[in-house]
């Protein structure tokens, strides 16, 4: 089982690497429960070959491990982001000292990872060229990830950019993986052991020398046990024979996994943190429980091995079992002040990793919540300007240098003459309520068509445009509408969900391809069949409503430095203003320029209105749009949906 730290920064890479996109894609296609993992919880070992295989389909480049070594490699950058980076910038000085180191380091995260099964990597050869390594694991398929691992440290903490790793024997098995690495990089540092010129020191005798080292266990070639530390002695019984017996029969080999054999163990000795626990029961009795921890020294004169150790001791229930006190513990090394602060600190330790569970498991809530209000507030920003002009101020590009030229775009205004009614025969109250109303049901109309309000003024009268459009964007979505016909078999083109609800969303409020002009046509003829039910409250008849609009190029942009507002210049405004201003109430107008965008589909019923004189144009033909063609197609997006409730379809509505 792999602890969900490994499998969540393998998450973070692919987000780093390739984009959200992609590990949303991952968690789709493996019907993953949540696109986070909890730090601490176990997860199964499958699950990361899993993902390596699932990037293959999705990006269509490389192979699993490819993908392995990468995860490998980018662990360390995740690594360092969660601060645990300082522990490998203290290994060693060079990349050799930290290849010897790799063994003690891992065991180094036994508290915060108890249940960690972590691999062995051990050096059994080296010269000024590099090392032979070799790597040993319970799991299968992850020696990619390894070689990944090692690269991703050579080149983060050391600078060795030049480093070259290679695969020089594989001797695994169905049980487990035992690969030879050679690892080539310039290895200078190392210097062959130079005994000629070292110091003697006086004949230490026996006595002494296990006075010195209470915890040891001197063995034979045939690792047969000939003399023992005293304070190891004392945790057994007095009857217990300890002396000439196989080391095996005595104590448990927990780490390395390998057979008790000498030639394993002399060859491992070296550089690799031996564990070992009791086979024989203690002198507290038969539960007791003891680990030895150290490292297997050579006595070569006396072709013997000796296991320099200390007991490992993590609270004061762990002294207890092993039948030991402070002053059992060597003075020389900091076990007995890390024992003693340790049971003092266990219990913040326990409250703050509980802690620390407890958010990790609320972690995918909290990215729910936010998932939420990121769309509540994209929602706001559409509702405030178009589209793809909140894309350019979200990737950095200054409000007022926003200016763009609309070719084509029919601007429909609705103006509202009870205004001055209501204004003088309700208070501010139920003015501002009554307004409310009326343009909430307005809004609710506008939403099912692809349209923009541009603006409300004071006056009531509500601009509402038609045909508003990025052009490159344009191009980008016809791409995205082909992806998503083809399920999105281009990784490099794809749009994450957001764009793809907008381009859905786009279809939906347009299904039949309608111009700006027969969308306005559209929306305006929805607008005038509910304000035939649309109630003055002060008159208690229909409100007094003008409808017109207009066709041609307008000027689009941003003003203000702090509420930023899209606005729209040029005649084409200025014309349908005028249009509805001196309209009929109750009509739609519309102008000959938008009257020709109309009928080129035959969709609507038309009739000359006559001419009227336009500031600055002169006279000018205009139109009123008096319904469907009943031999065109539905244009409406809901031809079967119901009508919507008006707030004054009572005549005898009245305010209070």
């Amino acid at each position: 089982m792999l602890y969900g730290l490994v499998l969540d920064s393998a998450r973070d890479g692919i987000i780093f690497q390739y984009g959200a996109n992609v590990w949303k894609r991952v968690v789709h296609e493996l019907k993953l429960p949540a696109d986070t993992f909890d730090l601490f919880t176990h997860y199964n070992d499958e699950l990361l070959l899993n993902i390596s295989e699932c990037l293959v389909d999705i990006l269509r480049v490389g192979t699993r491990d490819t993908y392995l070594h990468f995860f490998g490699q980018d662990f360390f950058r995740y690594f360092a982001k969660l601060g645990y980076d300082k522990v490998f910038r203290v290994a060693g000085r060079t990349l050799r000292d930290f290849l010897f180191v790799i063994d003690q380091l891992h065991d180094s995260s036994r508290f915060t990872f108890p249940h960690m099964r972590h691999p062995l990597f051990h050096v059994t050869e080296e010269d000024h060229t590099g090392v032979t390594l070799e790597y040993k694991s319970i799991r299968r398929g992850f020696t990619h990830y390894a070689m990944g691992s090692l690269t991703g440290i050579a080149k983060r903490f050391f600078n060795e950019d030049g480093m070259r790793l290679y695969i020089r024997d594989d001797l695994s098995t169905n049980e487990y993986t035992h690969v030879v690495l050679w690892l080539q990089f310039d290895n200078r540092s190392h210097k062959p052991e130079n005994l000629i010129n070292s110091c003697s020191l006086p004949h230490v005798t026996g006595t002494t020398f296990f006075k010195v080292f209470p915890f040891s266990i001197l063995m034979d070639s045939c690792l047969i046990i000939r003399h023992l530390g005293d304070n190891v002695k004392k945790v057994f019984p007095t009857d217990t024979i300890l002396m000439g017996r196989p080391l095996n029969e005595v104590f448990q080999l927990i780490r390395p996994d390998i057979h008790v054999e000498w030639d394993k163990i002399l060859s491992y000795g070296r550089h690799i943190v031996f564990l070992m626990d009791n086979r024989l029961p203690l002198r507290v009795g038969p539960t007791g429980k003891i680990r030895l921890k150290g490292q297997m020294k050579y006595i070569q004169n006396k072709n013997m091995l000796w296991f320099l150790c200390h007991p490992v001791l993590e609270s004061a229930d762990d002294m207890i079992s092993a039948g030991l006190h402070l002053t059992d513990l060597n003075l020389f090394d900091s076990t007995s002040d890390l024992l003693i602060t340790g049971i003092h600190q266990e219990h913040q330790l326990e409250a703050t990793i509980f802690k620390q569970h407890l958010w990790t498991k609320k972690l995918p809530t909290v990215q729910k919540k936010l998932n939420v209000c990121h769309n509540k507030n994209q929602r706001l920003l559409y509702s405030t300007m178009p589209k793809h002009i909140v894309h350019l101020l979200q990737s950095g590009v200054r409000a007022n240098s926003i200016c763009e030229c609309q070719p084509l775009v029919t601007i429909l205004f609705v103006y509202c003459l009870d205004i001055k009614t209501i204004s003088d025969h309700l208070n501010a109250a139920d003015a501002i309520t009554c307004l409310n109303k009326t343009i909430v049901l307005f809004d609710t109309i506008a939403d099912k068509y692809d349209v923009f309000k541009v603006e409300i003024k004071a006056d009531a009268s509500y601009m509402l445009v038609a045909g508003i459009h990025d052009q490159s964007h344009m191009i980008v979505e016809e791409q995205q509408r082909n992806l998503l016909s083809t399920k999105l078999t281009d990784e490099s083109l794809e749009v994450d969900d957001e764009e793809k609800d907008e381009i859905e969303e786009m279809h939906n409020k347009n299904p039949n391809g309608l111009n700006s002009t027969e969308i306005i046509a559209a929306l305006s003829l929805e607008f005038v069949r509910t304000s035939e039910h649309f109630y003055n409250p002060i008159s208690k008849k229909p409100f007094h409503l003008k409808f017109g609009f207009h066709s041609g190029m307008a000027i689009g942009g941003i003003v203000g430095s702090r509420n930023y507002q899209y606005c729209l210049f040029g005649d084409t405004v200025g014309i349908a203003s005028q249009v509805t201003t001196t309209g009929e109430i109750g009509r739609i107008h519309m102008t000959h320029t938008a009257y020709s965008h109309l009928i080129e589909e035959n969709r609507y019923t038309v009739e000359h209105r006559g001419q009227i004189n336009i500031k600055g144009k002169g006279l000018t033909d205009t139109y009123w749009l008096t319904g469907l063609n009943e031999k065109s197609s539905k244009v409406s997006i809901n031809s079967d949906s119901t009508t919507l409730k008006c707030p004054f379809s009572s005549p005898d509505l009245t305010f209070r």
